[in-house]
């Protein structure tokens, strides 16, 4: 994976995530949007996660385990520390694989 899809991730995360949390203020579900937004910007860590265990060339099945707990972890415990929703933060995380696989596919479109 390299360097560009890891930025492009973490830059358009940090965009949706901006987005969420206004949009979450306009409906009245601020808590909701904090926690989507925090778990865009977790989660959009996963592809630097990714990029360094591919170049370290660890087992895929150990470091897929290793990273997700890490990920998911990070995310609860930041949803406990912010009062935000953990199903939501949860959510954002997935959210933010998505956006990776958008800006992989939109950089191999590309090429």
């Amino acid at each position: 994976m390299g360097l560009g899809i890891v930025r492009g991730t973490v830059a358009a995360s940090v965009v949706l995530a901006a987005i969420v949390v206004i949009a979450a203020l306009v409906v009245g579900q601020l808590g909701i949007g904090v926690g989507l937004a925090a778990g865009l910007v977790i989660g959009s860590a996963n592809g630097e996660l990714i990029r360094r265990v591919v170049g370290n060339q660890a087992p895929f099945v150990v470091s897929s385990a290793i990273r997700l707990a890490l990920v998911s972890g990070a995310a609860i415990l930041v949803a406990f520390a912010i009062g935000a929703s953990t199903i939501a933060l949860l959510l954002g995380v997935a959210a933010a694989q998505f956006v990776m696989v958008a800006v992989a596919v939109r950089q191999g479109l590309r090429t």
